[in-house]
């Protein structure tokens, strides 16, 4: 499960999509050039149940990755902590469902493990 960092937009790898066979000797084929606007279901859902409809996010190829698209999740909708959960699906074209979870952490977790700073804290003082 890839980790993404709260309020901030990210751009998430998404594939392969693979397009629907008419029959069983047709062979498995990535789907090439795909708009998200071919797909009826294309969802984010939150921690909280919220249902995102992403079909004005950011969507481009993955250059010499057939089938494979980068999706662009702005920060407002990274705002809950916790899972957030990627599907797109359409039974006219595509074989299979895409399904993939995140999780959303705390910016200074993120940062702690992926940045290039230091885990910020805050030292507590005790009187007496």
């Amino acid at each position: 499960m890839q980790e993404l960092r709260y309020n901030t937009e990210q751009v998430v790898r998404v594939g392969v999509l693979i397009a629907k066979r008419s029959g069983l000797a047709d062979p498995w084929s990535p789907v090439l050039d795909a708009q998200l606007s071919w797909y009826y279901w294309k969802y984010l859902i939150k921690s909280d149940e919220t249902i995102v409809n992403i079909g004005g996010f950011g969507w481009r190829n993955i250059p010499s990755c057939a089938g494979c698209y980068f999706l662009t999740i702005p920060a407002t909708v990274c705002d809950k902590l916790g899972s957030l959960t990627l599907y797109i699906f359409d039974s006219t074209s595509l074989e299979y469902a895409i399904f993939m979870k995140f999780n959303v952490v705390t910016q200074n977790e993120w940062d702690s493990k992926y940045g290039s700073k230091l885990l910020s804290v805050e030292q507590e003082s005790k009187i007496g």
